[in-house]
């Protein structure tokens, strides 16, 4: 992760988490969306200024930040064929 100072943002971040929350996205955390804004949306093309990384911010929507979530899932919580038990998904 960057060394991105998470209190500068966490009045954004609260806001966007109480909008999510809204509309009955209750399963999302502050870490997760903080953590979306660190891996995702500023890994490849940071932001020179403060209000443009509250710009982004403020845009997250649900759908955004759901297929972040399936992606990584699918990535990084891959089971191996040894581990996986088929039976239980035959049942």
């Amino acid at each position: 992760m960057t060394s991105k100072d998470f209190s500068r943002y966490d009045v954004w971040l609260n806001q966007k988490l109480n909008e999510l929350k809204q509309h009955g996205y209750d399963q999302i955390s502050l870490e997760d969306l903080w953590e979306y804004c660190l891996d995702f949306m500023w890994k490849h093309n940071g932001r020179e200024r403060y209000y443009q990384e509250v710009n982004d911010i403020m845009s997250i929507n649900a759908n955004d930040f759901f297929n972040y979530a399936s992606l990584k899932a699918q990535v990084y919580n891959v089971s191996s064929l040894d581990e996986m038990e088929f039976d239980d998904l035959l049942s």
